[in-house]
């Protein structure tokens, strides 16, 4: 599956998810500055940046701005939905993680990466724009570990239900 479609695909099914659940959902124009999807329930209403892996990836990727900046104009409001699509007929895992909480874990990771010395014991460059945290159980390394940390927000819905 190229990107674009995983990409797509991904979108989908939150969109359906969210469809699912009560919400009125909406997704944004393609290349939209920080949504993916708009999403109103009663007096509630959120932004979802939408970000998917298949399960040929082990990874989820963002790319860094040209300031080191990962995300636009986050808001009160503001989700990832991290879609992982299995094999298969089986249904989508859904993290739903406020953005925040995602960008303290990216740049966290990013600084402790550039600080220790490559494999090599070069120097890491700060200009590296590729952000990515690993979705398995290896804790002791830089962006790994992200399986356990993620659990939290495993199909976590209700967040958005809390949302000022």
């Amino acid at each position: 599956m190229d990107s674009v479609l995983k990409g797509n695909t991904g979108e989908y099914y939150v969109l359906a998810e969210l469809s699912r659940r009560g919400w009125i959902a909406a997704q944004t124009p393609r290349n939209s500055r920080a949504y993916d999807v708009l999403a109103r329930k009663g007096d509630r209403q959120v932004g979802i940046r939408v970000k998917t892996k298949t399960s040929d990836a082990r990874i989820f990727q963002w790319n860094a701005k040209h300031d080191g900046e990962i995300f636009l104009d986050i808001g009160a409001n503001d989700f990832c939905a991290l879609v992982e699509i299995p094999d298969g007929d089986a249904y989508p895992l859904f993290y739903i993680v406020p953005t925040e909480t995602i960008r303290e874990w990216l740049t966290g990771d990013f600084k402790t990466w550039v600080s220790t010395p490559g494999a090599r014991g070069q120097q890491r460059s700060v200009t590296n724009k590729r952000r990515v945290f690993y979705l398995d159980g290896d804790e002791t390394k830089t962006a790994r570990g992200y399986r356990k940390k993620l659990q939290a927000y495993l199909g976590r819905w209700d967040s958005l239900e809390r949302a000022e």
